[in-house]
C-alpha cells in the first residue's frame, strides 16, 4: 500500500473548481425554482414569480437565472477557498491528511 499526504491545496484551483460547480448548480436550482413558481401560479397561488407573459418578464427571468448562478458560484468559490486556506494553515502546523492507496496488479 502506498501512502500519500495532502500537505497543501492550491487556493486558485479550489476556487476555480467550486466556482464552476457552484454556477452549474446555482443555474439548475434557479431554473427549478422558476418552473415551480410558474406551476404554482398556474394552479392559482400568487407568489410574485415569473408568469411567462411578456418578453420583458422572460428577459428578466433569464437575467435572474444567470445572476443567481454567478452569485452562488462566487459564494461557493470564496467559502471553499477560505476552507482550503484554513486547511493549509493546520496542515502546515500538524501535518496533512494521509491517504493510503492499494496497489493493483496489471
Amino acid at each position: 500500500m502506498k501512502s500519500y499526504e495532502i500537505k497543501k491545496f492550491n487556493l486558485g484551483s479550489v476556487f476555480k473548481f467550486y466556482f464552476l460547480t457552484g454556477v452549474v448548480f446555482g443555474v439548475a436550482i434557479t431554473i427549478i425554482l422558476l418552473i415551480t413558481g410558474i406551476t404554482l401560479k398556474n394552479i392559482g397561488l400568487e407568489l410574485g414569480t415569473f408568469r411567462g407573459g411578456s418578453p420583458l418578464q422572460a428577459g428578466a427571468a433569464v437575467f435572474g437565472v444567470v445572476l443567481a448562478g454567478l452569485a452562488y458560484g462566487l459564494l461557493a468559490g470564496v467559502f471553499s477557498m477560505i476552507g482550503a486556506w484554513i486547511y493549509n494553515l493546520f496542515a502546515a502546523a500538524v501535518g496533512g491528511i494521509v491517504i493510503k492507496v492499494k496497489d493493483q496488479d496489471r
